[in-house]
């Protein structure tokens, strides 16, 4: 069968339209316009989360792409302590103005394109999670803050990637703020990034480490936007400012493409779980009390299978 080619004009508000509502009609607000080239497309529900996942990243100063990997191991860390302080870091790779990157967005069963060059200054791709500490106390300064990152920072630059930022999970179910004591930690590696750059922060939401899981459990944000006693928004709930899609690195394009829906990333939290690989992983303070224990590279396939 020939493949069809539909020409749609979408007008997209300054504001970004939230990702939970995605039955709701799209408002017509012409204030970015795009054009996508649709290739037989018989699901329309598609093709509008298609064009609020482009909208999200084009309106946005900061947007992150997450593989499946990095969003699973970050739960699965957080699921092994699950009465204890989590913390990790994020490594990948973060498109700058000047590399002038394509982001690309995909639709399943045919795909949506579009590149956004100098505005997409603050999208990241993260492709990996590092656990670390589930008992240390998560502030600076503190000597195993400074382990930890010079081997995140030395292991992300050996593959061409860099460290983005850290994820964190409180000990209380329902403490979903800043603590004073990570704050500092946060403004820390803040003062560690490279100038104009954001650290990145994934907030997880003890409420919602449900199994299965049934929903989004982290929240993205930036540390500049994390307050001290400042309750995080949940996941359904959080401000469109720095939207979180998953998805993989094009080699080709040297850009994240945004192919992975929420759903599959459901899936892979559930298949892990289903699999124990939470009581396999190991973070930082597991290879201190056995230097034969690997921290910094697990893959998640090997979790699945490891014995």
């Amino acid at each position: 069968m020939g493949h069809h080619c539909l020409l749609v004009h979408l007008c997209l508000p300054s504001t970004p339209v939230r990702p939970r509502y995605a039955h709701a009609a799209l408002p017509h607000l012409p204030t970015h316009s795009l054009t996508l080239r649709i290739f037989e497309h018989p699901d329309i529900g598609s093709v509008y989360r298609a064009a609020q996942r482009v909208h999200r990243m084009s309106a946005s100063s900061t947007s992150v792409v997450a593989s499946p990997e990095a969003y699973t191991k970050t739960l699965l860390h957080c699921y092994k302590y699950p009465a204890q302080p989590v913390m990790g870091m994020l490594v990948g790779k973060r498109l700058s103005d000047d590399a002038g990157a394509a982001v690309q967005s995909s639709g399943t069963p045919s795909s949506v394109h579009t590149s956004f060059g100098a505005t997409s200054s603050g999208t990241c791709y993260v492709s990996d999670a590092v656990p670390l500490f589930h008992t240390l106390p998560m502030t600076a300064p503190h000597p195993m803050l400074e382990v930890a990152y010079a081997h995140v920072h030395y292991a992300a630059k050996t593959t061409g990637q860099s460290l983005l930022g850290v994820y964190i999970a409180n000990e209380r179910l329902l403490d979903n703020s800043i603590s004073p004591l990570t704050k500092k930690m946060l403004d820390a590696l803040q003062a560690r990034m490279p100038s104009n750059t954001k650290l990145l922060v994934w907030f997880v939401c003890n409420e919602c480490l449900t199994s299965p899981p049934t929903g989004l459990a982290i929240t993205s944000l930036t540390a500049d936007r994390c307050l001290c006693n400042k309750t995080i928004s949940l996941p359904s709930h959080a401000a469109a400012e720095e939207p979180m899609t998953f998805g993989r690195w094009n080699s080709d394009t040297l850009a994240p493409e945004a192919t992975v829906s929420e759903e599959s990333v459901m899936e892979s939290v559930s298949n892990a779980l289903d699999a124990f690989a939470h009581y396999r992983i190991a973070d930082l303070e597991d290879h201190l009390e056995d230097p034969s224990i690997t921290y910094l590279e697990q893959p998640l396939t090997a979790l699945l299978t490891r014995k």
